[in-house]
């Protein structure tokens, strides 16, 4: 599939006590190590964009590339950039490593009903539209680079500035997919919520 797996590290990714959150351990690996094997599924090249790689190098060594920002400034977007710069297929999968339910299932989907002129496409889930876990096409490279070198460097920027497209949640509940893969791990009810969906012998639906 012509697609790269990206994954976004920022200060944002952190719980209380300064815990990188892709590192939390769940069952007998990190996140970030069960990110990368369920993108593994669908892609050749998987790349984290990180400005502290020396803290993922022991976890993940050169199983993934790892690459830092460019442009300084709006984290996100530019680690966005930095991605879209580098990655070698016309797709990007972005995700954030608070995520610990990725299915490679929804963008295989999501990959099926594109457009072929679509610059984003966005899944559905509970009602919202979930930015990552998302497929970025490679041409928005050029109005990103445009915000970012006019310091208007926000995502909603970006998605102004784009085609897009939207993929129903009953899309995936057709598909028999319903792991809650727009769950994030931002506090600690979503870490409780977390670890409850990994102790059933299938999380819950979405």
């Amino acid at each position: 599939m012509n697609v790269t797996g990206v994954i976004l590290d920022s200060n944002d990714s952190r719980l209380r006590d300064q815990i990188i959150t892709g590192l939390i351990r769940l069952n007998d690996e990190t996140l970030i190590e069960k990110q990368v094997r369920e993108m593994k599924r669908i892609c050749e090249e998987i790349i984290l964009v990180t400005d502290r790689p020396s803290s993922y190098l022991p976890v993940l060594g050169n199983s993934i590339r790892i690459i830092t920002n460019y442009f300084k400034g709006s984290e996100t977007l530019s680690a966005v950039h930095a991605a879209l710069s580098l990655a070698k297929n016309d797709y990007l999968w972005i995700v954030t490593p608070d995520m610990p339910f990725l299915s490679s299932a929804v963008i295989e989907v999501m990959f099926r009903v594109k457009k072929q002129d679509g610059q984003l496409i966005i899944p559905e889930c509970n009602g919202s539209l979930q930015l990552f876990h998302s497929l970025y096409s490679r041409s928005c490279i050029d109005v990103t680079t445009q915000l970012l070198e006019q310091d208007k460097a926000s995502m909603m920027s970006l998605i102004e500035r784009i085609s897009f497209s939207i993929v129903g949640q009953e899309v995936f509940k057709e598909q028999l997919i319903t792991q809650p893969f727009s769950l994030r791990i931002r506090n600690a009810a979503e870490y409780n919520k977390m670890i409850d969906n990994s102790q059933n012998d299938s999380v819950i639906s979405i």
